[in-house]
């Protein structure tokens, strides 16, 4: 269980990434700022998949066990 509760937390992390991204893109509008928006996007969508790919890393090997 304390995997899945890891995954969920990498996902709220991703998700407040997201939204800090949207936030900056709607209400900044300059180069500066679409560029930082798009920054924390990815990093918010790779903080996703990592968190996923981890999850499935560890549940492999409890598996095994």
């Amino acid at each position: 269980m304390a995997n899945e509760r890891t995954l969920m937390s990498y996902y709220r992390a991703a998700l407040a990434l997201l939204g800090i991204s949207a936030f900056i893109f709607k209400f900044y509008v300059s180069v500066l700022f679409t560029v930082l928006s798009l920054l924390f996007l990815l990093a918010g969508v790779g903080l996703a998949i990592y968190g996923t790919l981890r999850y499935f890393k560890f549940q492999k090997k409890l598996l095994r066990k």
